[in-house]
């Protein structure tokens, strides 16, 4: 019997562990929607103030995320899984021997873990694919984020360089100077002074 026992606690152990991951995803899946929530609004709010040539690449990592929702949707759905007999199968157990309701209880038991494989390997494909595309989609769009920094360094320095091009041509332009006089060309003040009279002029 001891064998049988160790058979059925090995087979509970199993599907513990089975029913374990199938909520791991669950909760991982539930922690890379909130990552999303918080990521994207932020993205299409700092795209929606940039250049055309980054809002037009932005489509593909928004694509992304989109498909990675609805992947990881899937994921969050409630499968059936089994895990074990019915409690109604006691009254039907409780005359049979000791060791029948062992081998009972391990059959159920490893049936139960065969046909929780299919959901668990749909659902972990799933969860990957959805992760590996939030990735993908997240490193492209930080990838954009530093392209519009980029761009919109390139045109604030073009527009310096605009400006100061500007004060230097403005600054360029020839200067008026007075020139100097000669003193043939300057009135004289003659007060104190007798006026010259002209040669040949009569007083």
């Amino acid at each position: 019997m001891k064998d049988l026992e160790f058979l059925v606690e090995k087979t509970k152990e199993l599907l513990d562990r089975q029913l374990d991951s199938y909520r791991s995803n669950h909760s991982k899946a539930g922690s890379l929607i909130g990552i999303s929530s918080i990521f994207l609004p932020v993205f299409i709010f700092i795209v929606d103030k940039a250049s055309w040539e980054i809002q037009f690449l932005s489509v593909l990592p928004l694509f992304l995320f989109a498909y990675s929702l609805f992947v990881i949707i899937q994921v969050l759905r409630s499968r059936p899984l089994d895990q074990g007999f019915k409690p109604e199968k006691l009254d039907d157990l409780v005359n049979e021997d000791y060791e029948k309701i062992l081998l009972y209880e391990i059959g159920a038991k490893r049936d139960s873990f065969t046909d929780n494989i299919t959901i668990l390997e749909k659902q972990n494909k799933r969860f990957n694919s959805g992760l590996v595309t939030t990735i993908i989609a997240i490193a492209i769009s930080i990838l954009l984020l530093f392209g519009n920094i980029f761009i919109n360094n390139q045109n604030s320095f073009k527009m310096d360089e605009k400006e100061k091009k500007q004060i230097t041509t403005s600054s360029s332009k020839k200067k008026r100077v007075i020139p100097s006089v000669p003193k043939v060309d300057r009135i004289q003040l003659n007060e104190g002074v007798k006026p010259k009279t002209k040669a040949g002029k009569k007083k």
